[in-house]
């Protein structure tokens, strides 16, 4: 029976208050606390929390939260509270100098991305992932934890070590963002500390503070009456407190400490206006904050205040994303909210960005659009749409309960102890939605407008590139359209979902004509008649989600040269325009209430089909397969929307040293082949077409032949297969037509190229080493290149960064393809300072001569093999790691059931096998060595 939108729309919004017991709530009950998370308090004051999720299994996230950050510094100390956080990390009580990294990374513990820390304003957060299954090894994290707590040891040498490698990390964040950025912190907090108390300090301070300015911050602010120990995990919680418990009891508070200042951010009277330039600065954007003293969150009212400002904030974001996709949109994004700013400071913000050529109508238009909402609120029907999605937002929260990973809760839990944010149950919220909703109107959303937008302490700050021909308003120009902007009239916003259904009529099913069963992987195959393959994997790996996956060879590369800008965006283009005849804007609000995603792409390679769903929307997700592959919209608003994006992307490229470099090496690496570099501005304009853009992608999805589709999650098995059937066997389809991808030429240059490039005004360095060459492809061998980029990451890291103090980090990559033909990559790409360039390089071929002498040593060999089984281990419990894989598979013909030997395969390497990759890889004699340094002094 044919459903119409309105219809669909009445019953789920009729159907989420139906399950809503009619009482009322009794706002002035406090908001009550999850009791899954233990919380308590040590007599010393430390705060902990505990909970019990085993996503990932037999794995923990563990936080050590320090209630103070760089707001607390002492002049003589700015930049200290973020040197710390590096000093936990070379020696402790327990860990002489870099043994603690070497421990955890022996545990198969990555650092950065299981080992890691933050420092802000008003927190510092150290983190540490391991496994539970190895009690030693957790038990030592924790110990861990304490070390940190109020054992790093500050040798002098140490620090003096330190230094480099914080001031790096400062110049790897220099550039045309952070100075603009820092330069409007005095407008945004209205000269407060805020604006001169930056996490990353000064580089006078790192480098030549005195010792003891260092230990004083640590010696007045790490105590346990500001700190929180957060574990969240696969493990038993009483043993884990009790831990907790004997480890940090006799952790010490001071006597007569200093007194932990909360600093305030002032109000300014009317509205103050930060207008920014810098030279390397690419595209406009502005920020408008109405600012205000936060509100505490402590009854079910204030609850209630919150989600009431949360639909609001949805409904807001949701106008402004429709204004681009209008036609003659005067900018290029938008976007708001309300949420926290900076200190006891909350705010309404607006934000876009905008056409350079339309800077002050940009700014008219986004204040007009808040004017709407101001003087005629939103509509009923958009606020019914909004608590749906909210209200599907938290049912498939509670859904997926006990598959949910640890780090979702993690913050949530931190923003509790850092600045009082409840940590209700999904459960609960999920509840008190329901019955909130109820009593909810439009009236009470469009209330929110006379609370936020005020007179007074408003902030404006409008971010541009320092150029011949833009032409900024002044001050004085953007308070008076500010001002103007209230006085204006503006016509109520008309909601456009019409009466339209997603499916007009259902096709006929195809069938199908081959079954196979993977008994080792639980993978179902169907062969359909179109020529459409199947793949599916059930799996309880998620309460209610489905991934699914569609590949096949093809892509871009099957274009002409004269039509292959449209044809490289036009997937993009075509995925934001909707399907049969319904725009992507009426599609969003279609599907409120559902969980579904479908989008389709097109690679240089590849076309492919991307999409998730619950199990209660799987038919959803194949019906918009389908319409992708038959009934694609052509709108030209959606297309002149993503070329002005697009254009403002591009066109200035060369004035940012970052953009200027990524350039050159991608005319360098690609010799200079038209799919292989960026596009530029004039490309666009002349080779972006809609009509090429559609004729392309109709004429790449009329024929779905040889298509793969691979499901895995939580579906019913004769359900999918029915599905299926019905959607992608009944695709239009050849059978007789192959689609493959073209080789169009493009080859990695050979032999000795050395190149330095000068670009940017920061005194900052960047070095980028690629050896490139022919091999004979193989999965394995992509792997194992994979492998070999890791250990000389490990080996990097320690030189250039621990022993040198000569970059905040290292990135090392080892890439492996068939296409177009067999080749490799091996990078090593870092930041530095200028005088330290040549010292750097030279350090780099030394260790890679190392590793083709030696191979790996068992200790570095044992980290990568502890690394790679960990991620591994933790990775099979997702959906899309399945697909991915079953992907991977098929792609390169292959046995599926290849994929349960990894740990295997990984535990098989030998140090050997290092030196005779780095023998054959690291080849001198193909090598492309590319420096980038600060623009020459005219």
């Amino acid at each position: 029976m044919k459903k119409t939108v309105s219809t669909i729309f009445t019953f789920l919004f009729l159907s989420f208050c139906a399950l809503s017991a009619q009482q009322k709530i009794n706002l002035k009950e406090p908001i009550p606390t999850d009791p899954s998370v233990r919380i308590g308090v040590l007599k010393n004051g430390l705060k902990y929390y505990i909970k019990h999720n085993t996503k990932p299994e037999n794995k923990a996230d563990l936080r050590l939260v320090l209630n103070a950050g760089s707001i607390l510094e002492d002049e003589d100390q700015l930049g200290l509270a973020h040197f710390i956080e590096h000093m936990a990390f070379n020696g402790t009580k327990n860990f002489e100098k870099n043994k603690l990294i070497d421990h955890l990374q022996n545990l198969g513990i990555e650092f950065g991305a299981d080992l890691n820390a933050h420092t802000s304003f008003d927190e510092t957060v150290y983190k540490l992932a391991v496994p539970t299954d190895n009690k030693e090894a957790f038990d030592v994290s924790i110990q861990i934890l304490r070390d940190w707590a109020d054992g790093i040891t500050f040798s002098n040498e140490e620090i003096d070590n330190e230094r480099g490698v914080v001031a790096e990390e400062l110049r790897s964040r220099s550039g045309a963002g952070s100075r603009m950025y820092y330069k409007s912190l005095p407008v945004l907090t209205n000269n407060s500390r805020y604006a001169n108390r930056s996490p990353i300090g000064t580089l006078d301070v790192i480098m030549n503070s005195d010792y003891d300015a260092l230990k004083r911050f640590y010696r007045d602010w790490y105590r346990p009456s500001l700190m929180a120990i957060i574990i969240v995990g696969d493990f038993n919680v009483d043993e884990v407190e009790d831990k907790i418990k004997s480890t940090f009891k006799s952790l010490k508070a001071p006597i007569n400490g200093r007194e932990r200042i909360y600093y305030k951010i002032p109000s300014n009277k009317g509205v103050k206006i930060s207008i920014q330039k810098d030279k390397e600065a690419r595209g406009a954007s502005v920020a408008i904050y109405y600012k205000r003293k936060k509100d505490n969150e402590v009854t079910l009212a204030d609850l209630k205040e919150d989600l009431i400002q949360k639909l609001y904030s949805g409904m807001l974001r949701q106008r402004l994303s429709e204004v681009p996709l209008s036609g003659n949109a005067p900018f290029l994004s938008a976007t708001a909210g309300i949420g926290k700013f900076l200190g006891d400071v909350d705010s309404y913000y607006l934000k876009a960005n905008l056409k350079e050529k339309q800077i002050q109508e940009g700014l008219e238009h986004l204040l007009l659009e808040s004017q709407r909402v101001n003087k005629h609120g939103f509509t009923v029907t958009e606020l019914k749409r909004y608590k749906i999605k909210l209200l599907s937002n938290i049912s498939t929260i509670v859904k997926e309960r006990g598959k949910i990973s640890s780090k979702f809760y993690l913050e949530q839990y931190i923003d509790n102890f850092t600045d009082n944010v409840s940590i209700p149950s999904e459960a609960f919220l999920y509840k008190f939605y329901k019955d909130a909703f109820l009593d909810i109107t439009v009236d009470d959303v469009n209330k929110i407008s006379d609370k936020w937008i005020t007179e007074d302490n408003i902030s404006i700050v409008i971010n541009a590139p320092e150029k011949e021909g833009l032409v900024l308003p002044n001050e004085d120009e953007v308070l008076s359209i500010f001002k103007n902007s209230k006085e204006q009239s503006v016509a109520p916003y008309v909601d456009t979902l019409e009466d339209v259904v997603l499916f007009n009529k259902t096709p006929k099913k195809g069938q199908i004509v081959k079954t196979e069963y993977n008994k080792d992987l639980n993978v179902t195959i169907w062969k359909l008649s179109n020529g459409v393959t199947v793949y599916a994997k059930p799996t309880k790996l998620q309460n209610d989600m489905i991934t699914m996956n569609g590949f096949r060879p093809g892509g871009s590369s099957t274009s002409s040269a004269e039509d292959y800008i449209s044809a490289r965006n036009s997937a993009d283009i075509i995925a934001s325009s909707g399907v049969n005849g319904i725009s992507e804007i009426n599609l969003n609000k279609l599907n409120i209430g559902k969980t579904v995603t479908v989008r389709p792409r097109i690679n240089f390679y590849d076309e492919l089909f991307s999409g998730k769903s619950s199990s209660s929307d799987l038919e959803t997700m194949l019906q918009l397969t389908y319409l992708y592959f038959t009934s694609p919209n052509k709108d030209n608003n959606v297309f002149k929307s993503k070329k002005d994006r697009m254009l403002a992307l591009y066109k200035d490229q060369d004035v940012n040293p970052d953009a200027y470099f990524e350039k050159k090496k991608a005319q360098i690496m690609s010799q200079n082949h038209l799919r292989g570099t960026p596009f530029t501005e004039e490309q666009l304009q002349k080779g972006l077409s809609l009509d090429k853009v559609y004729n392309f992608y109709n004429d790449r999805f009329k024929n779905a032949n040889e298509f793969n589709f691979v499901f895995v999650g939580s579906f019913n098995l004769d359900k999918l297969k029915d599905f299926v059937t019905q959607y992608l066997g009944s695709l239009p389809s050849n059978i007789n037509k192959s689609s493959d991808w073209v080789d169009f030429g493009l080859r990695r240059p050979k032999g000795i190229i050395k190149k330095t490039f000068h670009k940017g005004l920061e005194q900052k360095a960047k070095v980028d080493i690629n050896f490139t060459g022919t091999l004979d492809f193989s999965i394995d061998k992509q792997k194992r290149i994979m492998l070999l980029g890791k250990l000389l990451k490990i080996k990097l890291t320690q030189e250039l960064r621990e022993k040198m103090s000569g970059v905040y980090g290292v990135q090392v990559s080892g890439f492996a393809t068939d296409k177009p033909y067999s080749w490799y990559r091996l990078s090593v790409r870092f930041t530095c300072a200028p005088e330290n360039v040549d010292k750097l390089k030279a350090k780099v071929y030394e260790e890679i001569n190392k590793i083709k002498k030696n191979g790996a040593s068992e200790l570095d060999l044992n980290k990568i093999k502890e690394a790679e089984i960990a991620n591994n281990t933790s990775n099979i419990k997702y959906n899309s790691y399945w697909a991915y894989k079953i992907k991977s598979a098929v792609e390169n013909n292959l046995d599926m059931s290849d994929i349960l030997n990894f740990n295997e395969e990984i535990n098989k390497l030998k140090s050997n096998e290092f030196k005779n990759m780095a023998n054959t890889y690291f080849n001198e004699f193909n090598l492309v060595e590319l420096i980038l340094m600060p623009q020459k002094e005219k």
